[in-house]
C-alpha cells in the first residue's frame, strides 16, 4: 500500500509492497498518487517476471560491474570514462533504491548552481540511464529507471539539460603564421609545426592524425585509411579511405610523406601532449579563444571556399550527417551576387 504525507508544501509517496520500498517528493497529492500508482503496478510485473531488487547494492557497484562487463566487448572514449568516474565520486554511496528523481534533481542542481557545465550535465545524466537501462533488462534488477529519465525530462524542460553551443571559430593566416613560426622556432622532438600544417590540410580530428600509419598510406592515389574514426554508434572497425588534397593552403600529402619513417605512426605523438603544447602557444601568443579543434574548423571551411561540394567535404571530413557541415559553409549574402556575375 502506498502512504502519502505532506511536508513544505510538498507530497512523499511512500510505496511499500512485495518487499520493496520506494518513495519521491511531488509538487501535489494527485502527482505523488499517480506516480504511486504506477509503482503498484510495475512492482507486481517485477515479481511476474523475476526481477531481483538490488539489496545491498549502491550506485557505484553498478557503474563498476558496468564498466567490467561492457567496456571489453564494445569500448567507449576518455569522456565517457570520465563522466562515469564523476557520477561514481558524486554519487556512487547513494543505495540504489534511493536514486530518486528528487535525489538526481538536487544533485544536477547543485552542480549547475556551481557553474558547471549543462553539456556536463546532460552527457552524466545519459550515462546515468545508460547503466541503469541495463541493470533492468540485462541483470534483472529492480532499479530506478524511471526516476533517472524523469530528472532528465525535467531538466531538460526548465533549460537547465542543453547541449553545448557549437563553435564557428575561423583561424587567421595571421594566427596561423604565429604559431608556425612559434613551433618551429621551438627545440622540440614533437614536429608542432608540421602537425598543424597537416591539421589545416586534412581537417582530421588530432586523435585520428596521431594514428595514422605508414601501411595505410597510398602514395599513387594520395589517400590514406583513417581507422575506427568516430561514428555516433560504431566505435570500432570504422575505417574509412580519405583523399589528402591540396586545396586549402596546405598539401596533406606532401607534408605526410615528409616525415621520418621512426615507426609504424606517421605523427607518433600522442594526442595530449599535442594539445598540451597547442595551448601553451596560444597562451604565449595571445590569441583569444584559441582551440586546438578550431584547425579542423578551419581546414573544413576552406575545402567549402576552395568549391568542394557538401557530399565530397563529407567524404574528407568524416561526418555522416551531412547537415553539420552546414556551420561550416559560411555562406553571406554578397557571396550570392558573385555566383550570378560568374554564371
Amino acid at each position: 500500500m502506498a502512504s502519502f504525507t505532506e511536508r513544505d508544501g510538498r507530497w512523499r509517496a511512500l510505496v511499500r509492497k512485495a518487499g520493496r520500498t520506494k518513495c519521491d517528493t511531488f509538487d501535489s497529492k494527485a502527482q505523488a498518487k499517480a506516480w504511486a500508482a504506477t509503482i503498484e503496478r510495475e512492482l507486481d510485473q517485477l515479481k511476474a517476471t523475476g526481477v531481483m531488487a538490488p539489496k545491498g547494492l549502491t550506485l557505484a557497484d553498478l557503474i563498476d560491474r558496468y564498466t567490467r562487463e561492457l567496456y571489453p566487448v564494445k569500448p567507449w572514449g576518455r569522456s565517457k570514462s570520465a563522466d562515469l568516474a564523476r557520477l561514481k565520486l558524486d554519487l556512487g554511496h547513494h543505495p540504489v533504491g534511493a536514486l530518486s528523481s528528487h535525489v538526481l534533481m538536487a544533485h544536477f542542481r547543485k552542480r549547475l548552481d556551481k557553474g558547471k557545465g549543462r553539456m556536463t550535465s546532460s552527457s552524466q545524466l545519459g550515462y546515468l540511464v545508460g547503466v541503469l537501462r541495463i541493470a533492468r533488462t540485462l541483470w534483472q534488477l529492480d532499479v530506478p529507471l524511471q526516476a533517472a529519465e524523469d530528472a532528465r525530462t525535467a531538466l531538460t524542460s526548465v533549460g537547465l539539460n542543453a547541449k553545448s553551443k557549437r563553435r564557428d571559430r575561423r583561424v587567421s593566416d595571421r594566427e596561423i603564421k604565429k604559431l608556425l613560426d612559434h613551433f618551429e622556432g621551438e627545440k622540440s622532438i614533437v614536429p608542432m609545426a608540421e602537425i598543424v600544417r597537416f591539421c589545416l590540410a586534412s581537417g582530421m580530428r588530432i586523435s585520428e592524425v596521431c594514428r595514422l600509419e605508414w601501411a595505410d598510406l597510398n602514395t599513387p592515389n594520395k589517400t590514406i585509411i583513417v581507422r575506427n574514426r568516430k561514428h555516433p554508434k560504431d566505435k570500432l572497425g570504422n575505417d574509412q579511405t580519405v583523399p589528402l588534397l591540396n586545396a586549402t593552403g596546405f598539401d596533406a600529402y606532401e607534408v605526410a610523406n615528409r616525415q621520418p619513417h621512426l615507426g609504424p605512426r606517421i605523427f607518433a605523438v600522442n594526442p595530449r601532449t599535442v594539445s598540451a603544447y597547442f595551448t601553451h602557444a596560444v597562451d604565449a601568443l595571445k590569441l583569444p579563444d584559441l582551440r586546438l579543434h578550431d584547425l579542423r574548423h578551419e581546414a573544413i571551411s576552406r575545402l567549402f571556399d576552395a568549391g568542394y561540394r557538401i557530399e565530397q567535404v563529407a567524404l574528407v571530413s568524416g561526418h555522416r550527417d551531412w547537415a553539420m557541415l552546414k556551420r561550416y559553409t559560411h555562406v553571406r549574402a554578397t557571396d550570392l551576387h558573385r555566383v550570378a556575375v560568374a554564371k
